[in-house]
């Protein structure tokens, strides 16, 4: 893929997301809706709720890379609501 293909697709997802103005939880996602998790370095990964689970994607232009992982759902970390 050419970096001017990964550079399309890396802009076309954050003008997505910064449509959404309010932050959700990966597990108050929609189907194919995504959102963006920052860790504590420099690090931003973007997460697709998809059947079964997410996807985490993280973008490195820099390098050239896209790197990303299927994660099965699983609510262990989820907050409940009191």
């Amino acid at each position: 893929m050419s970096s001017v293909c990964i550079k399309k697709y890396f802009l076309l997802k954050i003008t997505k997301l910064n449509k959404n103005i309010m932050k959700k939880t990966i597990y108050e996602l929609e189907l194919h809706e995504a959102t963006e998790i920052k860790t504590n370095g420099s690090t931003t990964f973007t997460v697709t709720r998809v059947p079964g689970g997410w996807i985490y994607e993280n973008y490195r232009l820099d390098r050239k890379q896209m790197t990303s992982v299927f994660v099965p759902y699983d609510n262990t970390f989820q907050k409940v609501s009191k």
